[in-house]
Formats: C-alpha cells, sequence, structure tokens
C-alpha cells in the first residue's frame, strides 16, 4: 500500500530542494501530470515539461524509500527532479479523494471496460435466404471470338424438395455430385440458366460462398468471352470445389469427366508389317486416352476437352497440336525406314523431348555432375569460347532455357539414344560465373548462347595468359588452345644471365633475359613485372610467358633496387643485399661476379655471433649487462657497415649504451670525422648531461641558438648536439659536411617520410647511421619504411614498392606471413628489449633526472620574478635577519617553483609555452604508446588541471586525485583494474601515502619536493609489496631554475640531505644568507 508519508510536503522538499519543489507544485497545479498506471506500490505517470514530448516518470515504495525515475536530464542525472515532485503530489491528492470519498480514479483500461459493458449483447444473425444446387456448363460458341464460355445452371430448392426432403440432404459438395449423377435423369430437365433476381441470399447447397459469387460474374459476363473471369481459372476454381461441369446443357445427362493429374503425350514408334508406325495418343495417369477430338479450352492453365467427355488439364505447352498432328497413325514404308533413322528421327526425337514408345528405339538414361568446358575459338578479328557440358562421357552445349533432359545419339547402335538428365540450375551457375568481368568473357547473343566473347578491354593476350588459367583454377576445362593463330605464344623458356660487379658500398647488376634466339630488355621486364603481366612481347612479334616464380621473385629484386639504368640494363643494389645477389647469380643460367662481391659473401657467411669488444677507458659507471649486450651489436653494425635502430623500450638507458660505443671508436682511432647526434628540444640538455655524466672526455658542441657556429668549427669537436629544428633549418649547411655517424634520438619524428623533418635527416651525410626510439612504430608501417630510409637507404625498397608489397598486405589483409617477412628483412637491424625481459638484470627501483628547458617567454616571466625576489629577500635579510624573513623566501620560492612548471600556475593569462610541461606531455604520449601505466605526482593541483586539460584534448583517458576528490577508492580501482586508463594524476599530498597503485610500472614527479622522503613515499605507491615490474621513477627538472640549484646544494651539504628528511622549515633553518642569494642568483 501507498505510505503517504513519501508523498508529504515536508519529505518531497527535502527531497528535491525548495526550487524543484516549488517548480513541481507548480506543473501539478496547472495539469500537467496523466496518471498512466497505479498499482499498491508503484505509479506510472506522463508530466509535460519545457519540451513538446512529455517525460516518464516512475515511483515506487520499496521499503523505507521511495525509488524513483524520470527521463527528463536531470532525472537521468539519478536526481529527485520537479517532474518527480509533480507526479507524487498528483497521487497524494489523488489518493486522498479516493480515501475521502469524494471521487473515484479510475485508469483508463477500466474506463473502456466499463464502457464496453454498457454495449448490446453479440447474438448471432439468423441466416436468411434461397438455397440452390449450382452446376456449370462449358459450351462452344462458334460466332463469338471466345471458344468456349462457362455458363452458370441453377436448381432451386423448392423444385428439390419435390424429390428429396430436407432432412435427407446430403452434406458435403462431393455427396452432393454423387446424388447428381445417380439423378442425372431426372436432375437434366430440372436446372435452369437463368440468374435468380439478386444476389443477395443466395446460397449454393453444394458448393462454397466464393462459387456463388463466381456464378453470377460468368452468368452475367460469360455470353461475352468471360471478361471479368478468365476461363481458365474458373475451370480451376469449380473443379476445386468439386462442383459438376456439363458439356453443352445439363440436359445432356452426364457432367464431364475430370483428370486432376495431368495428361501428356504419348508418342510410339512401332514396327509393323511393311515398315514402322509413328501414332500419338494421351495418358492420364496410367490411363490411356485415345484421343479422337481434342479442343484446347484455355491455355492459362491450359484444359483440354477430350472427345465432349474428359475435361483434362494438360501439362505441355502445344499438346493439341502434335495430337491434330497425328490424329491418324503415320506408316513409314520399309524402303524410307533408314532415312527417317537418318535424317528425321534425331530431330523429332529432340524437338519432342521425351522418349518414343513402342520398342523401335532404346534408351540409356544418364545421371551426372555437370562439368564445364570451354572451346576457345577465333572469333572475326578476336576470340570466344564456346561453354559445353560433360555429364559423364556425353557432352552437351548449353542452352537457353535450359532443357530438363537432351537426347543424344548413340554412334555405334543409330536406334539407341541417351536421355542426358541435366542440371538446369547448375548450368546456369556455370554461365553466370564463366561471364564474370574478371575472366574477360561476356554473354553471346541470343541465337548462340553457348558463344562467349571476348569484352571489349580485354585483349586475347591477356585472356590466354591471364584470364584462362583463372577459368582453369574456377573449374572450367579448357580445350582448343592449339587451334588459336592469330596470338602465337612463344614456346622457349627464358634464361638469365647476370654480371655483378661492386661499388664502394653497392653492387652494379646487370641482367639479360633471353626467349631463344630473342632478347629482351631489363627495362620491359621490369613493366611488365610491375604491370603483373605472365608475359612479355618478344621482338619477332610473339609472347613471351614469364615463369610464375619470377613474379615475386624479380619483383622484389627490382623494388629494392636503389637506382636502375635502363639503357644499359644495370640495377644499383645496396651492400647488404649481397645474400639476395647471391641467390640471384646461382638461379641464373649464366653469372660473373667480381673478387670484391665474393669477398664481401665470405664475411657475411663466416658470421658466427655478435663479438664482444672492451669498454672505452674513458667511461665512466658500468654497464647493465642488457646494456653491454646493447654496445656489442652497435658495434656488430659497424663492422659490416650497417645502420641500425636502437628501439630499447623508456628508461632501459638507450643514451649510455650509444656513448659508449660512440667513445670506443674513438678512442680506437675509427672516428676522425666528429658525430652528430639529432635530438628533440626538450632533450638537447641531458645529452649534455649524460655526456658530463657517462663520457666527460667528448667534446661536445650544442649547436643551438640564435648564435650558432660556422660548420667549420665541427671539427674542433668529438660529438655535434643539435635539434630536429636546427637540422631542418640548417639543412643546406649540414649536408655538406661528412659527419662519421649521424645518431637520430627520438627517431619517430621522422616516421612520416614525406615531411620535411625526414627528407632533411636523409640528405645528411655520414660513413655511418644509427637511430635511438623507444616506439619504432606507433601508428601504421610508413614509420619503419621512413626509419630505415634512414639508417639503411634500400633496405626496404622504395616507398610506392614498400606500400605495395606491405603496407597493403600488413595493414588492409591482415596479411601475417607478409607481416613475418617484414620482421625477418629488418630483424638484425633493430634491436628492441623490453623492461619484462630485462628485469632480471635491472634494480627493483630505477632512478632518473630528466631535464627541462624553459621556453622563451617561460624565461623571461621566471628572470623578472626571480630579480624581484632577490632584491626583496636580499634587502630584507639584511635589515631584519635570516629568520623574521622567513615566510617571504618561502613566498619566493614558492612562485618560482611555479613558474618552473608553468607561469600559467602564477599568472592565468599568460600565453606563452612551457619547457618542463612540454617534456612531460612527450613523456606521457610515449609511455602511452609503449603501453604503460604511470603514476603523476604534482603538489601543486593547478599544475595537475593544466596536465588535465592536455590530455584531454589528445583523447588519453586519466584517473584524478587531489584533496577535493570524493571517489577516492573509486578512482583507484578504476586506474588499477581498467587497461585502458593509462595515467593517474595524484596531488602529492592527497596521494602520497596511503594508496596501493601496483599497476604502474612509471612514477614522475612533476615538481620536486623539498623532503625527499615525501617523494619516496609517493614512489612506494607502487613500488611495494605485490609489484611485478620493474619501476622507473622519473624527476622533472627545470634547466636554470631554482629546482636544480637546489639540488645542486643537495649535492654540495651531505649533511643537508639529512636535514631534508624532517620538514619544509627545518630546511629553510639551515640556509645561509649564500645559500639563499644562490638560489635567487
Amino acid at each position: 500500500m501507498w505510505d503517504l508519508r513519501f508523498l508529504s510536503e515536508s519529505y518531497l522538499f527535502r527531497k528535491a530542494g525548495a526550487r524543484s519543489y516549488a517548480r513541481g507544485m507548480r506543473y501539478a497545479d496547472e495539469g500537467r501530470v496523466q496518471i498512466i498506471d497505479i498499482t499498491t506500490d508503484a505509479a506510472r505517470f506522463l508530466v509535460q515539461g519545457s519540451r513538446p514530448r512529455p517525460y516518464r516518470v516512475f515511483l515506487e515504495v520499496f521499503g523505507d524509500d521511495l525509488l524513483y525515475d524520470c527521463t527528463c536530464p536531470v532525472g537521468q542525472e539519478k536526481k529527485f527532479c520537479k517532474h518527480c515532485v509533480a507526479a507524487a503530489v498528483t497521487l497524494r491528492r489523488t489518493l486522498q479523494k479516493q480515501d475521502s470519498g469524494e471521487g473515484e480514479f479510475r485508469l483508463p483500461w477500466k474506463r473502456e471496460i466499463r464502457k464496453m459493458l454498457g454495449l448490446p449483447a453479440l447474438s448471432p444473425i439468423q441466416a436468411r435466404g434461397t438455397f440452390y444446387l449450382l452446376v456449370f456448363v462449358l459450351s462452344r460458341r462458334y460466332y463469338y471470338d471466345a471458344d468456349f464460355v462457362l455458363e452458370p445452371y441453377w436448381l432451386s430448392e423448392s423444385t428439390l424438395k419435390r424429390v428429396l426432403p430436407r432432412k435427407d440432404w446430403p452434406q458435403t459438395p462431393a455427396a452432393w455430385a454423387e446424388w447428381l449423377e445417380a439423378h442425372a435423369g431426372w436432375a437434366k430437365d430440372h436446372f435452369q440458366r437463368r440468374l435468380p433476381a439478386s444476389r443477395y441470399g443466395i446460397h449454393a447447397l453444394n458448393a462454397p460462398p466464393g462459387a456463388v459469387a463466381l456464378a453470377f460474374a460468368l452468368g452475367r459476363r460469360g455470353h461475352y468471352g468471360g471478361a471479368e473471369v478468365p476461363l481458365g481459372e474458373a475451370l480451376e476454381a469449380i473443379v476445386e470445389w468439386n462442383i459438376p461441369v456439363y458439356f453443352a446443357s445439363p440436359r445432356r445427362g452426364r457432367a464431364l469427366k475430370i483428370a486432376r493429374e495431368g495428361a501428356h503425350l504419348v508418342l510410339a514408334l512401332e514396327a509393323v508389317d511393311g515398315g514402322l508406325q509413328l501414332s500419338a495418343h494421351m495418358r492420364i495417369g496410367n490411363r490411356v486416352l485415345e484421343a479422337h477430338d481434342v479442343h484446347e479450352v484455355s491455355s492459362r492453365p491450359p484444359w483440354l476437352l477430350v472427345d465432349e467427355t474428359w475435361l483434362v488439364r494438360a501439362d505441355l505447352k502445344g499438346l493439341t497440336a502434335w495430337l491434330e498432328a497425328l490424329r491418324n497413325p503415320l506408316f513409314i514404308p520399309q524402303q524410307e525406314v533408314e532415312d527417317f533413322r537418318d535424317r528425321y528421327l534425331p530431330r523429332l526425337l529432340a524437338k519432342l523431348g521425351r522418349p518414343l514408345e513402342g520398342g523401335v528405339v532404346t534408351y540409356e538414361p544418364v545421371r551426372a555432375e555437370p562439368v564445364p568446358r570451354l572451346y576457345l575459338q577465333e572469333v572475326d578479328e578476336t576470340l570466344g569460347a564456346e561453354l559445353r557440358f560433360a555429364y559423364g562421357e556425353h557432352e552437351v552445349l548449353y542452352e537457353v532455357p535450359v532443357p530438363e533432359v537432351t537426347t543424344l545419339e548413340d554412334p555405334h547402335d543409330p536406334w539407341k539414344f541417351y536421355r542426358v538428365q541435366r542440371d538446369p540450375e547448375a548450368e546456369r551457375r556455370w554461365h553466370h560465373e564463366a561471364v564474370q568481368a574478371k575472366y574477360g568473357l561476356k554473354r553471346g547473343t541470343g541465337d548462340e548462347p553457348a558463344l562467349l566473347l571476348l569484352r571489349a578491354r580485354t585483349s586475347p593476350v591477356d585472356f590466354l595468359l591471364d584470364k584462362v588459367p583463372a577459368l582453369a583454377a574456377a573449374g572450367f576445362e579448357i580445350y582448343g588452345e592449339e587451334n588459336i593463330k592469330k596470338v602465337r605464344v612463344s614456346r622457349h623458356q627464358p634464361t638469365l644471365s647476370v654480371n655483378i660487379t661492386s661499388g664502394i658500398d653497392w653492387f652494379n647488376v646487370q641482367a639479360v633475359v633471353q626467349f631463344g634466339e630473342q632478347t629482351v630488355s631489363l627495362a620491359e621486364i621490369k613493366r611488365a613485372l610491375r604491370k603483373k603481366r605472365r608475359y612479355v612481347k618478344l621482338a619477332d612479334g610473339s609472347i613471351g610467358r614469364l615463369p610464375e616464380a619470377w613474379l615475386e621473385r624479380y619483383k622484389r629484386l627490382f623494388g629494392l633496387a636503389a637506382e636502375t639504368d635502363e639503357t644499359t640494363n644495370t640495377l644499383r643494389f645496396a651492400d647488404f643485399h649481397a645474400l639476395m645477389l647471391e641467390e640471384l647469380a646461382e638461379e641464373a643460367e649464366q653469372a660473373e661476379i667480381d673478387a670484391e662481391f665474393r669477398q664481401r659473401l665470405e664475411q657475411l657467411k663466416d658470421f658466427e655471433g655478435i663479438a664482444e669488444h672492451p669498454l672505452p677507458k674513458g667511461l665512466r659507471g658500468a654497464l647493465r649487462p642488457y646494456q653491454l649486450a646493447g654496445y656489442n651489436w652497435l658495434h656488430f653494425l659497424h663492422d659490416y657497415g650497417f645502420g641500425g635502430i636502437l628501439a630499447d623500450d623508456m628508461g632501459l638507458g638507450k643514451t649510455v649504451q650509444v656513448l659508449a660505443f660512440l667513445l670506443s671508436l674513438r678512442e680506437s682511432g675509427h672516428a676522425q670525422a666528429p658525430d652528430l647526434v639529432v635530438v628533440p628540444r626538450s632533450l638537447l640538455i641531458n645529452w649534455q648531461r649524460e655526456v658530463e655524466k657517462f663520457t666527460p672526455g667528448l667534446k661536445v658542441l650544442a649547436y643551438f641558438g640564435p648564435q650558432r657556429p660556422p660548420v667549420e668549427t665541427f671539427a674542433d669537436y668529438d660529438l655535434v648536439l643539435t635539434t630536429y629544428g636546427v637540422m631542418r633549418v640548417d639543412n643546406e649547411k649540414l649536408r655538406g659536411y661528412r659527419f662519421h655517424y649521424i645518431v637520430l634520438d627520438e627517431s619517430q619524428a621522422i616516421k612520416n617520410p614525406l615531411a620535411k623533418t625526414s627528407r632533411a635527416a636523409r640528405r645528411l651525410q655520414s660513413e655511418h647511421r644509427l637511430a635511438m626510439t623507444g616506439t619504432p612504430v606507433e601508428n601504421n608501417t610508413f614509420e619503419l619504411w621512413a626509419q630505415f630510409a634512414f639508417v639503411m637507404p634500400g633496405l626496404l625498397g622504395g616507398l610506392d614498392y614498400f606500400k605495395e608489397q606491405f603496407v597493403r598486405p600488413i595493414e588492409k589483409s591482415k596479411d601475417e606471413q607478409t607481416a613475418q617477412t617484414l620482421r625477418r628483412m629488418v630483424y638484425p637491424f633493430i634491436l628492441r628489449r623490453t623492461k619484462e625481459q630485462v628485469a632480471p638484470e635491472l634494480p627493483p627501483r630505477t632512478e632518473r633526472v630528466i631535464y627541462c628547458p624553459m621556453e622563451p617567454a617561460q624565461r623571461r616571466f621566471y628572470l623578472k620574478l626571480r630579480d624581484y625576489y632577490r632584491e626583496l629577500l636580499i634587502g630584507l635579510i639584511e635589515e631584519e635577519g635570516l629568520d623574521k624573513s622567513r615566510m617571504k623566501i618561502l613566498e619566493g620560492l614558492l612562485r618560482l617553483r611555479q613558474a618552473s612548471n608553468h607561469p600559467k600556475l602564477i599568472d592565468p593569462g599568460f600565453r606563452g609555452e612551457s619547457g618542463k610541461m612540454n617534456v612531460l606531455l612527450d613523456t606521457l604520449e610515449t609511455l602511452h604508446s609503449e603501453g604503460h601505466k604511470a603514476l603523476v605526482f604534482s603538489q601543486f593541483v593547478q599544475m595537475l588541471r593544466l596536465v588535465r586539460e592536455a590530455l584531454d584534448e589528445r583523447g588519453i583517458p586519466y584517473a584524478y586525485l587531489d584533496g577535493s576528490t570524493r571517489n577516492r577508492q573509486e578512482q583507484v580501482d578504476r586506474f588499477q583494474n581498467d587497461p585502458q586508463v593509462p595515467f593517474f594524476l595524484i596531488s602529492l599530498k592527497a596521494g602520497g601515502v596511503g594508496l596501493n597503485l601496483t599497476a604502474a610500472d612509471y612514477v614522475i614527479h612533476v615538481d620536486p619536493w623539498w623532503n625527499p622522503a615525501v617523494e619516496r613515499q609517493a614512489s612506494d605507491r607502487t613500488h611495494r609489496i605485490g609489484q611485478d615490474k620493474p619501476v622507473f621513477i622519473f624527476k622533472l627538472i627545470t634547466r636554470e631554475s631554482v629546482e636544480e640549484k637546489i639540488l645542486q646544494l643537495q649535492e654540495q651539504k651531505k649533511e643537508l640531505v639529512e636535514k631534508l628528511i624532517a620538514t619544509e622549515s627545518s630546511f629553510l633553518k639551515e640556509l645561509s644568507p649564500e645559500d639563499v642569494q644562490a638560489l635567487f642568483g
């Protein structure tokens, strides 16, 4: 029952709030609520709101609560809206009226039921009218257009009662038909042709109401050819209703005999004295009618009147013509029998389509699956193919329409024939397949449907060499190719001769293909393979067939050629294609190779594994085992003259591996020119720091900034660092200098092969090339080609070749075999280790500092802010002392730290960029593409909000937690359990302790905390029991800012480190005036 407490004003006011309650009351007062249904504890309503379509409201009492739902936007947020208030108030008022007796609330269906109860009772209508026996008469009117007409005849009830009392009347049409047959003598004199005066109230004792309607239609129009009802259809209905049909008049006494099962023609050829006799008769089931007088009553459907006694349903068109032709048996004299047999019998059987009876002709049935055959032939100036079908050992021509049976002569017995049971459906399917555009054939003419002609755009050559094999593969048997004279195909197998010579770092291949005495240029072969043709046109006009194996083998050869000289039949290949060229030479009938090529082959074949190389003496620190393996792999590439991509996972130390490698080459004297390293702008400082830390012996030039030195000064340095932007702008200068090594860091920067940056990188000159990236392929296969086009030009062929041979099959067709081929091609030249692979060699926790350069506008903002606080604080300390200046110092440090993150934390109207924000977003995008999960800590909520905005713009999901977050555990569970959420943005104070976030394997501290213990606690959210992955911790430090100087102070003062474990204020107590000057200097 409804508890009115849940509908009271006080309850609704608390539930909805003052504003929604007031609006809901107004809606109820204005009558906007319609009650749809009420039960003892639930109700449904329609409430007319501000929109044209009303909202649906549902209320239900459940225990001690009121459940509610509304389809409006507010209701969809699970809030108690104004429409719910209006519905509840209306329900309360309705229930109160019902309880007080003032009125009764009736649901719509109850109102309708009450209306129905007031309607008059239903009672059967008494049948009234006149009853008749109904029959039909088929008569012939020679002087009318229609040969036959149907007319109804009637026998009235009153007349019938004279001989048959009503109580004895039969109850079915069939019983009435038997009664009429038994009393034909009496009935024939009492049927009347005149129609009853009115159709209304007329009933047929022996037929359904439809028969009466048909009788009136025929009775009024039947004398005019039955214009309203086709005669054949009328007969179909009358026979179905079992109504007697008489010929000419009922007075003839007997109704026509009806043959419902259908009649067919039977021809008999019998041996008689003096010759043969050909006769015809009609067969109905097992009964044979000697049909002497046959007339076609109707053609659709076909009904025949036979000897004015039978009404026969025919199953063959033209049956009457055959019967008329053989009204009298045909005698063939013995001396004419042979002529009849040879010239007329086969054609007669083909026309008849059924066997002859009589024993003279014998038949053997043939039942088999049809096999399609195409007989090639020359048609006018082109080619054609005749479609036939083999049924066992017998063959028939395709026809339209396809007959059910075809009769074929036995070549050994002139009186024996084969009756081939054809499969029209299968033949039509094969014909439809043969004329598909892919086979180059089209439908034949109406006179010769079996002759298929070439399509307009299909040449005879293409048809013979491309389409015919495709037809054979589809299941067609091909005949007659040897009879084709207009297109000559050379029967010589092609032979290949090659000559391989060596260049500086390439090989020249001269190739000649011969078909007997005919020589084909390399350009012709290349064009044919590019168009996927299996032939070439020879000088003598014939066609040379290219072996199937050549299509893929030599197409790849041409695709991988760096240059082609068609005038000299010469291809140029990079030296790392030596093994492929050796296969070419082995397959050729004649091959010549020079000594240098043989030497290169021996070097590659003697390879037994990557050798170990000693680390350079100038390297500070030790390489972990997997890093040492990478260092030796780089030497392997160098020793064999290869380029490569070091694609280790982020955080595994790619930079130190490359630096150690470059230093070792310089110490061993291999490097005579400087090395060029191109990096994103945000990593320039990191590289400088890594060089200082691991290879301080290398002389480094930062080729960056407005005052860049001339390229001639490069010779004074071991390593030149620059950015992608500078490389692109100064490309003309840089490409004129030949470097020892060019290394691209974060080489996904050139993933677009057509971009200016990619083209600029490929134009640079060097002896060797390397690339470094954690994500060699981010979006598509083209990215791999772009990077290998830099490190090993020619390895993957040209861009168009790569697109056709690899990109389309891999990305569109999901061709795993092609993908595996590409993996094998690049495998020796790309090294990628993930954290999972090298985890046993990693410490459980790796920390790294990432330095971030300031953007120009950010730097100006920071310097202005620094100068302001420096002057303020130095004067304040001198006047009031350090202790009394602590709060102002703290304020100044806070502002500088905020500006180090992003000036927007201080000035929301700042329009410039932040270097740290750029580095952070680049890092997050990389981690996202590699499938990692990361915790992002910042002590500034405003900074986290900026990061949120940037991730929203990029469509990257994340979880979020700060001090104002209410659904704290929901955010934690979402990050932990949803693989689609890669990042968790956390305020350091809100989420630094008390959380278990082992789903993350990266931790990023956006800004340093004064107390390292707090940072450690935050990092321990993921680096704790249950973590099964190595954890990488990144600290983002803005270059030349207060953040960097604080780290410097920590290194300089070991005692200060211990103080940092305490509180921020204790750190400030230990600062000296000199420290303050350094922080703000």
